[in-house]
């Protein structure tokens, strides 16, 4: 399960899911994975929008910790399928936030969810996002950039493509994943070459690069000089 499908229906409507079809009241909220279909489909009648795991990180830590410590159940075995009643009002908030930004709606949405379905809503939410549901986003590249993973498996790890990954991160922090994991490991590297004695080759492994070679090239070309000449210059001063 890659994605969520929230269809807010306006009017009623119909949809497939494993060769089933749902014929869905007006005023309703479908929460359904990836494998459900719309039947003739008016864009006038519904509202769509697509989740993605990262999606919902941006959720306050504190509620998302309440959801996880309710979620008991046993893992989703068969797909992914809840229609919950909603009303114009519900309906008309979240168009309003689909015109400010994809992740409010999203978030929005599921807090709705959530509070109509406290247990089902939990369990989906622990499954769904697929990492320690207490970490944002920055936390978890914040425990995880010392691996040595390429972008598509830190994508892979949030369930998400690497494309969506990189979008999102210029978005947050105004460059793409590769270039923060640089900058993040470089500045780990030059704390500890200013506060240990570790060889260069050792604090290359430590922060993250394949070795000792790459992490020199590196902080030469970002800080034009190169890892022993800072630490003897930083000694010296």
């Amino acid at each position: 399960m890659n994605i969520l499908q929230f269809i807010l229906f306006k009017k009623s409507g119909s949809l497939s899911l494993d060769g089933k079809l749902h014929i869905i009241p007006e005023n309703h909220i479908v929460v359904a994975d990836e494998n459900a279909v719309l039947i003739k489909k008016n864009q006038d009648d519904f509202v769509f929008i697509t989740c993605y795991p990262i999606n919902l990180l941006p959720l306050h830590q504190d509620l998302i910790s309440q959801a996880a410590a309710l979620s008991c159940a046993e893992p989703f075995k068969k797909d992914i399928y809840k229609s919950l009643p909603i009303d114009n009002c519900v309906i008309e908030s979240t168009e309003k936030l689909m015109m400010m930004e994809k992740s409010l709606p999203i978030c929005f949405l599921y807090l709705y969810c959530l509070g109509v379905d406290k247990n089902y809503f939990a369990s989906l939410l622990c499954q769904f996002v697929g990492v320690n549901i207490n970490n944002t986003l920055l936390e978890f590249f914040e425990q995880n950039y010392i691996n040595q993973w390429a972008v598509s498996r830190y994508a892979q790890e949030l369930g998400i493509s690497t494309h969506k990954l990189n979008v999102i991160f210029f978005q947050k922090y105004g460059m793409p994943v590769k270039q923060w994991l640089m900058e993040k490991r470089l500045k780990k590297g030059g704390e500890l070459l200013l506060t240990t004695t570790m060889r260069v080759a050792d604090i290359a492994l430590a922060c993250g690069f394949c070795n000792h070679a790459h992490f020199t090239a590196l902080f030469r070309r970002r800080f034009q000089i190169c890892p022993s000449l800072f630490r003897a210059a930083a000694k010296r001063t």
